[in-house]
Protein backbone atom coordinates (compact mmCIF):
# COMPACT_ATOMS: atom_id res chain seq x y z
CA UNK A 1 0.00 0.00 0.00
CA UNK A 2 1.27 3.44 -0.94
CA UNK A 3 1.57 5.97 1.85
CA UNK A 4 1.48 9.49 0.46
CA UNK A 5 1.91 12.89 2.11
CA UNK A 6 0.31 16.09 0.81
CA UNK A 7 2.18 19.25 1.80
CA UNK A 8 -0.13 22.26 1.95
CA UNK A 9 1.64 25.27 0.44
CA UNK A 10 -0.50 27.95 2.06
CA UNK A 11 -0.30 29.73 5.37
CA UNK A 12 -3.22 29.42 7.80
CA UNK A 13 -4.76 32.61 6.41
CA UNK A 14 -4.43 31.38 2.83
CA UNK A 15 -6.03 28.05 3.73
CA UNK A 16 -8.94 29.78 5.40
CA UNK A 17 -9.56 32.09 2.44
CA UNK A 18 -9.57 29.18 -0.01
CA UNK A 19 -11.80 27.01 2.21
CA UNK A 20 -14.33 29.85 2.45
CA UNK A 21 -14.74 29.71 -1.32
CA UNK A 22 -14.20 26.02 -2.11
CA UNK A 23 -15.34 24.34 1.09
CA UNK A 24 -11.97 22.60 1.52
CA UNK A 25 -8.32 23.59 1.69
CA UNK A 26 -6.06 22.98 -1.35
CA UNK A 27 -4.41 20.04 0.43
CA UNK A 28 -7.77 18.47 1.23
CA UNK A 29 -8.88 18.84 -2.39
CA UNK A 30 -5.57 17.45 -3.66
CA UNK A 31 -5.86 14.49 -1.27
CA UNK A 32 -9.32 13.77 -2.69
CA UNK A 33 -7.89 13.64 -6.21
CA UNK A 34 -5.14 11.27 -5.06
CA UNK A 35 -7.69 9.01 -3.36
CA UNK A 36 -9.70 8.84 -6.58
CA UNK A 37 -6.59 7.89 -8.57
CA UNK A 38 -5.14 5.55 -5.93
CA UNK A 39 -8.05 4.23 -3.83
CA UNK A 40 -5.85 1.91 -1.76
CA UNK A 41 -3.32 4.60 -0.79
CA UNK A 42 -3.02 5.99 2.73
CA UNK A 43 -2.83 9.77 2.50
CA UNK A 44 -1.71 12.23 5.17
CA UNK A 45 -1.73 16.04 5.11
CA UNK A 46 0.79 18.44 6.65
CA UNK A 47 0.92 22.25 6.84
CA UNK A 48 4.65 23.10 6.80
CA UNK A 49 4.08 26.86 6.47
CA UNK A 50 2.98 26.88 10.14
CA UNK A 51 5.59 27.53 12.81
CA UNK A 52 4.32 24.64 14.95
CA UNK A 53 3.83 22.18 12.06
CA UNK A 54 4.81 18.53 12.47
CA UNK A 55 4.72 15.75 9.91
CA UNK A 56 2.28 12.94 10.75
CA UNK A 57 5.07 10.42 10.05
CA UNK A 58 8.84 10.71 9.41
CA UNK A 59 9.73 11.61 5.81
CA UNK A 60 11.08 8.14 5.12
CA UNK A 61 7.71 6.57 6.01
CA UNK A 62 6.24 7.87 2.74
CA UNK A 63 6.58 6.46 -0.76
CA UNK A 64 5.67 9.82 -2.30
CA UNK A 65 5.08 13.45 -1.36
CA UNK A 66 2.84 15.96 -3.18
CA UNK A 67 3.06 19.76 -2.89
CA UNK A 68 0.02 21.96 -3.55
CA UNK A 69 -0.22 25.44 -4.96
CA UNK A 70 0.02 28.53 -2.75
CA UNK A 71 -0.73 32.24 -2.62
CA UNK A 72 2.75 32.87 -1.21
CA UNK A 73 5.56 34.44 -3.28
CA UNK A 74 8.76 32.56 -2.62
CA UNK A 75 11.05 35.51 -3.43
CA UNK A 76 9.53 37.41 -0.48
CA UNK A 77 11.42 34.96 1.77
CA UNK A 78 8.73 35.02 4.44
CA UNK A 79 9.06 32.54 7.32
CA UNK A 80 6.14 30.55 5.89
CA UNK A 81 8.13 30.04 2.69
CA UNK A 82 11.52 29.45 4.30
CA UNK A 83 10.15 26.64 6.45
CA UNK A 84 8.87 24.89 3.33
CA UNK A 85 12.17 25.32 1.48
CA UNK A 86 14.01 23.60 4.33
CA UNK A 87 11.51 20.74 4.42
CA UNK A 88 11.78 20.11 0.67
CA UNK A 89 15.57 20.10 0.96
CA UNK A 90 15.21 17.44 3.64
CA UNK A 91 12.94 15.40 1.37
CA UNK A 92 15.50 15.63 -1.44
CA UNK A 93 18.15 14.39 1.01
CA UNK A 94 15.98 11.46 2.07
CA UNK A 95 15.24 10.54 -1.54
CA UNK A 96 11.45 10.34 -1.33
CA UNK A 97 9.91 11.07 -4.78
CA UNK A 98 7.92 14.31 -5.00
CA UNK A 99 5.31 15.82 -7.29
CA UNK A 100 4.19 19.44 -7.22
CA UNK A 101 1.78 21.82 -8.92
CA UNK A 102 2.53 25.52 -9.44
CA UNK A 103 3.99 26.54 -6.05
CA UNK A 104 5.28 22.99 -5.75
CA UNK A 105 7.43 23.40 -8.87
CA UNK A 106 8.66 26.79 -7.68
CA UNK A 107 9.43 25.48 -4.20
CA UNK A 108 11.38 22.47 -5.44
CA UNK A 109 13.31 24.67 -7.89
CA UNK A 110 14.44 27.06 -5.15
CA UNK A 111 15.18 24.24 -2.68
CA UNK A 112 17.50 22.68 -5.28
CA UNK A 113 19.29 25.95 -6.11
CA UNK A 114 17.11 27.69 -8.70
CA UNK A 115 15.27 31.00 -8.67
CA UNK A 116 11.68 32.19 -8.97
CA UNK A 117 10.50 35.70 -9.90
CA UNK A 118 7.40 37.63 -10.86
CA UNK A 119 6.53 36.87 -14.48
CA UNK A 120 7.20 39.98 -16.63
CA UNK A 121 4.56 38.70 -19.07
CA UNK A 122 1.92 39.02 -16.36
CA UNK A 123 -0.54 36.62 -14.83
CA UNK A 124 -1.52 33.30 -16.41
CA UNK A 125 -5.10 32.73 -15.36
CA UNK A 126 -7.85 30.20 -15.98
CA UNK A 127 -5.99 27.99 -18.42
CA UNK A 128 -2.41 27.75 -19.64
CA UNK A 129 -2.75 27.60 -23.40
CA UNK A 130 -0.68 25.74 -25.98
CA UNK A 131 1.65 24.03 -23.55
CA UNK A 132 4.16 22.20 -25.73
CA UNK A 133 6.22 19.21 -24.68
CA UNK A 134 9.95 19.60 -25.22
CA UNK A 135 11.98 16.87 -26.89
CA UNK A 136 12.80 15.52 -23.42
CA UNK A 137 9.16 15.86 -22.38
CA UNK A 138 7.86 13.79 -25.28
CA UNK A 139 9.82 10.83 -23.92
CA UNK A 140 9.31 11.56 -20.23
CA UNK A 141 7.05 9.20 -18.26
CA UNK A 142 5.47 12.16 -16.46
CA UNK A 143 3.71 13.10 -19.71
CA UNK A 144 2.87 9.63 -21.02
CA UNK A 145 -0.37 9.77 -23.04
CA UNK A 146 -0.25 13.58 -23.31
CA UNK A 147 -0.56 15.20 -26.70
CA UNK A 148 2.38 17.20 -27.99
CA UNK A 149 0.42 20.42 -27.31
CA UNK A 150 -2.34 20.84 -24.72
CA UNK A 151 -4.10 23.26 -22.36
CA UNK A 152 -4.35 22.92 -18.59
CA UNK A 153 -5.89 24.77 -15.61
CA UNK A 154 -3.51 27.45 -14.34
CA UNK A 155 -3.32 30.45 -12.04
CA UNK A 156 0.01 32.10 -11.22
CA UNK A 157 1.96 35.33 -11.42
CA UNK A 158 5.39 33.83 -10.62
CA UNK A 159 7.61 31.59 -12.73
CA UNK A 160 10.87 29.67 -12.46
CA UNK A 161 13.48 32.04 -13.91
CA UNK A 162 16.60 29.99 -13.21
CA UNK A 163 16.63 26.23 -13.07
CA UNK A 164 18.64 24.33 -10.45
CA UNK A 165 21.75 22.44 -11.67
CA UNK A 166 20.19 19.03 -12.35
CA UNK A 167 16.88 19.89 -13.98
CA UNK A 168 15.18 19.00 -17.25
CA UNK A 169 12.42 21.14 -18.75
CA UNK A 170 9.69 18.91 -20.16
CA UNK A 171 7.09 21.48 -21.23
CA UNK A 172 6.84 25.20 -21.99
CA UNK A 173 4.53 27.78 -23.54
CA UNK A 174 4.52 31.46 -24.46
CA UNK A 175 3.93 32.50 -20.83
CA UNK A 176 6.65 30.41 -19.22
CA UNK A 177 9.76 28.60 -20.40
CA UNK A 178 9.26 26.16 -17.51
CA UNK A 179 5.73 24.74 -17.56
CA UNK A 180 6.96 21.34 -16.40
CA UNK A 181 10.27 19.90 -15.26
CA UNK A 182 12.08 17.06 -13.55
CA UNK A 183 14.50 18.12 -10.81
CA UNK A 184 17.07 15.91 -9.14
CA UNK A 185 18.88 16.89 -5.96
CA UNK A 186 20.61 14.77 -3.33
CA UNK A 187 19.04 11.34 -3.53
CA UNK A 188 15.70 12.77 -4.59
CA UNK A 189 13.61 13.16 -7.72
CA UNK A 190 10.88 15.74 -8.26
CA UNK A 191 8.34 15.91 -11.06
CA UNK A 192 6.41 19.15 -11.26
CA UNK A 193 4.21 21.38 -13.38
CA UNK A 194 3.46 25.10 -13.34
CA UNK A 195 -0.20 24.36 -14.11
CA UNK A 196 -2.79 22.60 -11.93
CA UNK A 197 -3.73 19.12 -13.16
CA UNK A 198 -5.52 18.58 -9.83
CA UNK A 199 -7.97 21.45 -10.44
CA UNK A 200 -11.51 20.67 -11.55
CA UNK A 201 -13.41 23.10 -13.74
CA UNK A 202 -15.28 24.12 -10.61
CA UNK A 203 -11.97 24.91 -8.93
CA UNK A 204 -11.06 27.24 -11.81
CA UNK A 205 -14.43 28.99 -11.44
CA UNK A 206 -13.79 29.46 -7.72
CA UNK A 207 -10.31 30.88 -8.39
CA UNK A 208 -11.66 33.44 -10.85
CA UNK A 209 -14.38 34.56 -8.47
CA UNK A 210 -11.95 34.75 -5.54
CA UNK A 211 -9.57 37.02 -7.46
CA UNK A 212 -12.43 39.05 -8.88
CA UNK A 213 -11.94 42.73 -9.71
CA UNK A 214 -8.15 42.57 -10.33
CA UNK A 215 -8.85 40.34 -13.33
CA UNK A 216 -11.05 43.07 -14.77
CA UNK A 217 -8.39 45.69 -14.08
CA UNK A 218 -5.75 43.52 -15.78
CA UNK A 219 -7.89 43.21 -18.90
CA UNK A 220 -8.93 39.56 -18.73
CA UNK A 221 -12.60 40.60 -18.56
CA UNK A 222 -14.25 43.82 -19.71
CA UNK A 223 -16.56 43.91 -16.69
CA UNK A 224 -17.39 41.88 -13.54
CA UNK A 225 -20.47 40.50 -15.29
CA UNK A 226 -18.27 38.91 -17.95
CA UNK A 227 -16.11 37.30 -15.30
CA UNK A 228 -19.20 35.92 -13.59
CA UNK A 229 -20.55 34.49 -16.85
CA UNK A 230 -17.21 32.81 -17.58
CA UNK A 231 -17.10 31.31 -14.08
CA UNK A 232 -20.74 30.23 -14.31
CA UNK A 233 -20.04 28.50 -17.64
CA UNK A 234 -17.16 26.57 -16.05
CA UNK A 235 -19.36 25.52 -13.12
CA UNK A 236 -22.06 24.26 -15.52
CA UNK A 237 -19.46 22.41 -17.59
CA UNK A 238 -18.07 20.82 -14.43
CA UNK A 239 -21.42 19.05 -13.98
CA UNK A 240 -22.27 18.53 -17.65
CA UNK A 241 -19.27 17.77 -19.88
CA UNK A 242 -21.57 17.31 -22.87
CA UNK A 243 -22.18 21.06 -23.14
CA UNK A 244 -20.57 21.47 -26.54
CA UNK A 245 -21.71 25.09 -26.67
CA UNK A 246 -19.70 25.99 -23.56
CA UNK A 247 -16.65 24.01 -24.68
CA UNK A 248 -16.75 25.88 -27.98
CA UNK A 249 -17.35 29.29 -26.41
CA UNK A 250 -14.48 28.91 -23.95
CA UNK A 251 -12.15 27.26 -26.46
CA UNK A 252 -11.68 24.12 -24.36
CA UNK A 253 -10.96 20.57 -25.49
CA UNK A 254 -10.91 17.18 -23.82
CA UNK A 255 -7.40 17.75 -22.42
CA UNK A 256 -9.22 20.02 -19.94
CA UNK A 257 -12.79 18.66 -19.88
CA UNK A 258 -11.86 15.00 -19.41
CA UNK A 259 -10.76 14.25 -15.82
CA UNK A 260 -8.37 11.49 -16.79
CA UNK A 261 -6.63 13.57 -19.45
CA UNK A 262 -6.46 16.65 -17.22
CA UNK A 263 -4.87 14.66 -14.38
CA UNK A 264 -2.37 12.86 -16.64
CA UNK A 265 0.82 13.93 -14.84
CA UNK A 266 -0.50 13.01 -11.40
CA UNK A 267 -1.65 9.55 -12.46
CA UNK A 268 1.66 8.95 -14.25
CA UNK A 269 3.56 9.94 -11.11
CA UNK A 270 1.48 7.54 -8.99
CA UNK A 271 2.16 4.79 -11.54
CA UNK A 272 5.90 5.50 -11.26
CA UNK A 273 5.70 4.98 -7.48
CA UNK A 274 3.92 1.67 -7.96
CA UNK A 275 6.73 0.58 -10.28
CA UNK A 276 9.27 1.54 -7.62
Amino acid sequence: MLRLLVLEGNSLDGRRRWAEVAGATPSESYAAVLRALAPDAAIDIATPADADARLPQPIEAYQGIVITGSTLNIYQREPESLRQIELVRAVFTQGVPMFGSCWGLQLASVAAGGEVSLNPAGREVGFARKIALTEAGRDHPMHAARGAVFDAPAIHSDIVTRLPPDATVTARNAMSEVQAAEIRSGRGRFWGVQYHPEFSLQDVAWVLRRIGQPLVEEGFFAAPAELERYAADLAILHHDRARRDILWRLGLDQDVANDGMRQTEISNWIASLARG
